[in-house]
């Protein structure tokens, strides 16, 4: 895949410290994750290791971050040697289905956007399911795909979303950060595409979960400055279990 983060690792960085992803997305995750404590994970698209090392406070006993972007692994083991927590990190693209042991759970946030086509998708499932155990979990985050392009109604959490083609199962969309003079390509897949893909993959009981804004973030802001994402959210949680035997 294509490495559109060479350049701007460190706005990246910067960028998931935004209001969703403290007070909607994280705690959305870490609520889909439930008790870690003791368990090995692997943590694909894991950037500058935002998820990696939460899934290590959250109790994980090992933690694997992966990501295509050298220059993302550059900044986790940068920010792993800043505050050791015992994470390792590795280049690879998941859609090789590189196999680097059998873990309990495994995280992807924004890694099956990242799909050129259904092969692709099929692939990075495909990649997931080798490295979870059977019974294992897959915690990840995908673009909505009820989303609602064309509203603007996410300027006041500093994106904006904008179509850029469409496909029979997907749609491109460029989101812009406002603010932070940067932007990202990706795919917002169907419904169907991802359950497909899960199934393939040997994934069973597919979960979409809305994200859930955290006690902190309304005591913040106040409810009504949610309504608007939540009415209409740019991401969901999709969480499976691997098929057991």
């Amino acid at each position: 895949m294509k490495d559109q983060y060479q350049a701007i690792s460190g706005q990246y960085s910067h960028a998931r410290k935004d209001d969703v992803t403290v007070f909607l997305e994280t705690p959305s995750v870490e609520s889909a994750l439930g008790d870690i404590v003791g368990a090995s994970a692997i943590d694909y698209a894991c950037g500058t290791g935002h998820y990696s090392r939460l899934l290590k406070k959250l109790g994980a006993n090992s933690v694997l971050g992966v990501d295509v972007s050298p220059a993302m692994v550059a900044a986790a083991q940068q920010a792993e040697s800043e505050n050791p927590l015992g994470i390792v990190y590795k280049v690879s693209d998941a859609a090789t289905a590189a196999v680097f042991g059998s873990f309990d759970i495994a995280t992807a946030v924004f890694l099956f956007n990242y799909a050129k086509d259904e092969q692709t998708l099929a692939l990075m499932f495909d990649s997931v399911s080798a490295n979870v155990i059977p019974g294992g979990r897959l915690v990840a985050v995908v673009p909505n795909p009820d989303f609602i392009n064309g509203r603007n109604d996410l300027v006041a959490y500093d994106y904006v979303l904008e179509e850029i083609g469409q496909g029979p199962e997907n749609l491109r969309v460029r989101m812009s950060f406002i603010g932070d003079d940067f932007s990202i390509e990706f795919t917002q897949w169907s419904r169907r595409a991802c359950e497909s893909a899960l199934e393939q993959a040997g994934f069973v009981d597919a979960e979409w979960t809305p994200f859930a804004v955290s006690k902190e973030g309304i005591e913040r802001y106040g409810r009504k400055f949610w309504d608007a994402i939540l009415a209409n959210p740019k991401s969901v949680v999709l969480s499976a279990r691997r098929k057991p035997g």
